[in-house]
């Protein structure tokens, strides 16, 4: 069996409720060892609103995005728990935490006292807006980064329609940060120095989904406008009904020749002939119009099927799946893209890329609350006893609550 390539990383795990934890995921899937530091007062959001352990501790959400994690309770409001993590950030490779600007330094938790503590350490930091400039207090989550970036202005059916959110912001902050972390590790294999990774969520969304657009506007005074399931050449595309309820599929032509064989497939040759339709020009020109013909031949079949005769046929064409047709999807399947929980037998996302020679990518489901605190005190760090962390179960809290 080969190691995994972040096989003897540790990192001590700050981050909370999505972007972070998405982050960190990624890298303990790799092979790092993610100790997740938790504050039972204040539970993360993944662990749902719940004060039983045996449903906080067994939320599917939890499990699915802290998988391969240890999970240590601290609260550094005690002096002793201080210690506990600045002894950890000894004996680690990375601090990962995605607050808002400021909450760190309020802490005294910066990179600065890190590299008192360990000299070639990486703290990757992921607040919403930054460490500095003037938005750099200000909290934020997806639904607040997606306006801010400028993406919800695109994300609606038509020009005139309601936008609405693609909640992706956490999941590309996400993979950006992990990517953080791979670059900063090869850096240091190199220089041996660690670094400061400051990595705003708001533009990290801005430059994975907006670069183009900003471009285009500061280049040629244009600004895009929404363009629903269109495409700004080819044509037609769009999402089509198909039989049964809110079942669908998606298609694209660009080419002529994938145009006829559509025509032919549909069994309506005339299409070709049609004046309207002659030519792409000519198809962008009366979209609405194809698009009712096209919607009521595609209505007419099952989903699954039509996929496979539109492939056939050399047309770029998906499906759309909702999550039970994903997670029986042949395609996914033969990839083992679902690998079970072998704790548990329960399957879920894997990851894409890897190898089936680092063995069972889940090693561990998400982390019970505390569940390695001894091992972090006792076998990690070699203390006694009694330093130990531990909470009462009147302490428990969710990040729901209010302040």
């Amino acid at each position: 069996m080969s190691p995994r390539p972040l096989s003897g990383i540790r990192i001590a795990d700050l981050t909370h409720y999505w972007s972070g934890p998405h982050a960190m995921r990624i890298l303990s899937d790799l092979g790092a060892e993610v100790v997740k530091i938790e504050y039972p007062p204040r539970m993360c959001v993944l662990r749902g609103r719940f004060r039983e352990p045996e449903r906080f501790n067994g939320f599917a959400r939890w499990h699915q995005v802290n998988r391969n994690k240890r999970s240590v309770t601290l609260d550094f409001k005690r002096e002793r728990h201080r210690e506990l993590f600045w002894d950890l950030v000894r004996h680690s490779d990375v601090i990962a935490e995605n607050s808002r600007g400021g909450v760190m330094k309020a802490l005294d938790l910066t990179y600065e006292r890190a590299r008192e503590v360990k000299p070639d350490i990486i703290m990757l930091s992921m607040p919403a807006c930054g460490a500095k400039g003037p938005w750099s207090g200000y909290a934020g989550v997806g639904g607040s980064l997606e306006p801010l970036s400028g993406l919800q202005s695109l994300t609606a059916y038509d020009q005139s329609g309601k936008r609405m959110r693609i909640k992706e912001a956490d999941v590309i902050s996400g993979i950006l940060g992990a990517c953080a972390v791979l670059t900063a590790l090869r850096h240091r294999k190199r220089t041996g120095r660690g670094q400061a990774i400051d990595l705003s969520q708001l533009e990290a969304l801005s430059h994975t989904m907006m670069g183009a657009h900003f471009l285009e506007y500061a280049m040629n005074r244009e600004q895009t406008l929404p363009l629903g399931n269109r495409h700004p050449i080819h044509a037609p595309q769009g999402c089509y009904p198909c039989k049964g309820e809110d079942k669908w599929i998606a298609l694209v032509i660009r080419r002529e020749e994938e145009w006829r064989a559509l025509c032919e497939l549909a069994g309506r040759p005339e299409w070709k002939e049609d004046e309207r339709f002659r030519s792409r020009e000519a198809r962008r020109a009366h979209h609405d119009e194809l698009d009712r013909l096209i919607g009521a031949w595609t209505a007419e079949y099952e989903h699954r099927e039509l996929m496979r005769s539109l492939q056939q046929k050399g047309i770029a064409a998906g499906a759309v799946f909702n999550l039970k047709e994903l997670s029986d999807d042949e395609h996914l399947d033969a990839r083992g893209f679902f690998p079970s929980d072998e704790a548990s037998g329960k399957r879920y996302p894997g990851l894409p890329g890897g190898s089936s020679d680092w063995g069972p990518l889940i090693r561990r489901r998400g982390p019970d609350l505390g569940a390695d605190n001894e091992w972090l005190s006792l076998e990690l760090l070699g203390r006694a006893k009694e330093d130990v962390p531990g909470f009462e179960p009147e302490e428990i809290g969710s990040g729901y609550d209010s302040e």
